[in-house]
């Protein structure tokens, strides 16, 4: 594994989805079942927080990587 831990999960995607039966909506599933675990791993009072922080990031990366709002540099 690698310092950057966005690099090294995409590379799993990636390979997941090199695969001759791959299905996109499926990995997408997976990766989301991952989320979910790691947001059961907070504090109760915390995982309402932490999914809402979640998807406000997976909108702001969508926008920023689809090029409608300015990229903030990540790494």
């Amino acid at each position: 594994m690698s310092e950057c831990l966005h690099c090294d999960i995409n590379d799993l995607v990636e390979k997941q989805l090199e695969r001759d039966d791959a299905d996109v909506a499926e990995v997408a599933a997976r990766v989301t079942e991952s989320l979910t675990d790691l947001i059961m791993l907070a504090p109760p009072t915390d995982q309402a927080k932490l999914m809402a922080d979640i998807l406000a990031n997976l909108g702001q990366l969508y926008l920023e990587k689809t090029g409608a709002i300015e990229t903030t540099p990540r790494h």
